[in-house]
């Protein structure tokens, strides 16, 4: 009676067929990285190239044509040629930090193969038992495959694998090779430096075509954590273990096997062709003819090189934002930027001749934007006003005081910037209430013969402050003489 045989997957062609989609991208890169044909060549896309402005001496020589040429090779002698050459722009230099560079994106398509060592485990199952007990393998093997994963979202993808384990038999005195083949889902997070997390499941099993003991194939869970370093837009790194667990062992229970893989894979960035960054570089909502992608008036018509109109002026000052180079923000310097004011004296900077040194405001030279000093001349008015003498109990200012009054008339006359406070000061003899009336005509009288002179009474304020202020001892005659007194307050 023919020995019954337990009915085997053969996953060979399987394997073959994986293994040449894996390596497509590798021997065939142009198809793996091949652009999209563009629809409407008036558009200014990020993948397109610009055209090369003719020289001077194509100008001169009616007859001088360009042309250029541009072939493509897929296995093939096709070739194209197209009137004008076509000149890339310059890349722009990458400023963002090292490990925020070339994050991965929305719907990638990452294809790549990997090597590694394959663990079997000692009691492993991956045999057919009615044939007899389990016979002899290496218990570390090489081992190869590919892989195929589709990331919709940068944290979460799905993801193929397939690879073989060559390996032989000292028992059966023959070579075999263990095969996987699974799905997973793929947890990862958005870095350029990004672990990931595998989970999923397939089958583990084994092939000889010297024996036939090593002919077996088990369902198969595994789960595995990684890292994956991008090293450009394009081209990844990374490395994964797999912890796999089939149901049938020699033991009765579960056989746990172990996998080191370290691969290189192709990431195609879809989102390129696809999305909504897609969409928008290919529309031109207001036909100027540039992308709604890189057109900063994506909804106005505008002549500008970022699509907006040169001549609208948005913080209306009055220069057009083309030639404005603070366009959102209103400005009253030729540039369109506002003057600045360098010390915050109030005085701007194209006024000030003291930049960064404030005006200090005492009354003179005060719109020159500079610190200074009071001259002599006026400053030797700053204080108590010696020489003023008024009749007792009265405002009305005595003969003798009146050279002085006007001196410092003809000073005021002089420094028109300068203002000054009339303070008028008792004695404390007699009651409060008339001592600061009184005081407060004789400062009243001071000013209203400045005026006289020709002095702008704007520039003079009064108040009177009475016995309040004393600056002797009203005990005193000399105390109170001193007391009896007009000050100015130079401002």
């Amino acid at each position: 009676m023919a020995q019954l045989r337990r009915t085997v997957f053969d996953p060979s062609r399987v394997i073959m067929l994986s293994l040449g989609l894996g390596l497509a991208p590798w021997l065939v890169p142009s198809l793996a990285v091949a652009a999209p044909d563009a629809e409407d060549d008036d558009l200014v896309l990020d993948d397109e190239e610009d055209e090369a402005p003719a020289s001077d001496a194509d100008d001169e020589d009616s007859g001088a044509s360009a042309s250029g040429s541009a072939s493509v090779s897929l296995g093939g002698g096709a070739k194209a040629s197209g009137e004008g050459k076509r000149k890339r722009k310059p890349k722009e230099k990458d400023n963002r930090p090292f490990f925020q560079r070339y994050k991965p994106t929305n719907h990638m398509l990452n294809a790549g193969g990997y090597l590694g060592v394959f663990w079997r485990a000692n009691n492993h199952g991956l045999f057919d038992r009615s044939l007899g007990p389990q016979p002899s393998t290496r218990r570390s093997n090489f081992d190869a495959g590919f892989r195929l994963e589709y990331m919709p979202i940068p944290y979460v993808g799905v993801g193929f694998e397939g690879g073989g384990m060559p390996t032989n038999s000292a028992s059966e005195g023959t070579s075999a090779h263990f095969f996987a083949v699974r799905g997973h889902v793929i947890g990862a997070l958005p870095y350029r430096l990004s672990p990931t997390l595998a989970v999923g499941g397939g089958v583990l099993g084994a092939r000889s075509a010297g024996s036939d003991i090593l002919n077996s194939t088990d369902p198969a869970f595994h789960w595995g954590p990684g890292a994956k370093f991008y090293i450009n837009d394009w081209v990844a790194v990374r490395m994964d273990g797999r912890h796999i667990v089939t149901g049938t062992s020699t033991t009765g229970g579960r056989a746990h096997h172990g996998e080191l893989l370290f691969g290189i894979e192709v990431n195609i960035r879809l989102t390129k062709w696809v999305g909504d960054k897609w969409r928008e570089q290919r529309s031109d909502r207001d036909d100027d003819t540039i992308s709604d992608y890189y057109d900063e008036c994506p909804d106005e018509w505008g002549d500008g090189d970022d699509g907006c109109p040169t001549t609208r002026d948005g913080d209306r000052d009055g220069i057009d934002d083309g030639r404005d180079e603070c366009p959102e923000e209103w400005g009253d310097g030729p540039n369109g930027c506002p003057i600045p004011d360098s010390d915050g004296d109030g005085i701007l900077d194209i006024s000030d001749s003291c930049e960064n040194e404030p005006e200090n405001y005492n009354g003179f030279e005060d719109t020159d934007g500079c610190p200074d000093d009071l001259p002599d001349e006026i400053s030797k008015f700053n204080g108590v006003l010696e020489g003023i003498r008024f009749d007792t109990g009265k405002s009305t200012i005595r003969k003798k005081s009146k050279g002085i009054l006007d001196e410092v008339a003809g000073v005021l006359n002089k420094y028109e910037g300068v203002k000054v406070e009339i303070s008028g000061h008792t004695d404390s003899k007699g009651k409060r209430d008339k001592n600061m009336a009184l005081s407060q005509s004789r400062a009243d009288a001071v000013k209203d013969y400045l005026v006289d002179k020709g002095v702008d009474a704007s520039r003079i304020t009064t108040r009177g402050a009475g016995p309040d202020e004393p600056i002797a001892d009203n005990k005193s005659k000399r105390g109170r003489a001193q007391n009896r007194r007009i000050e100015f307050r130079l401002e």
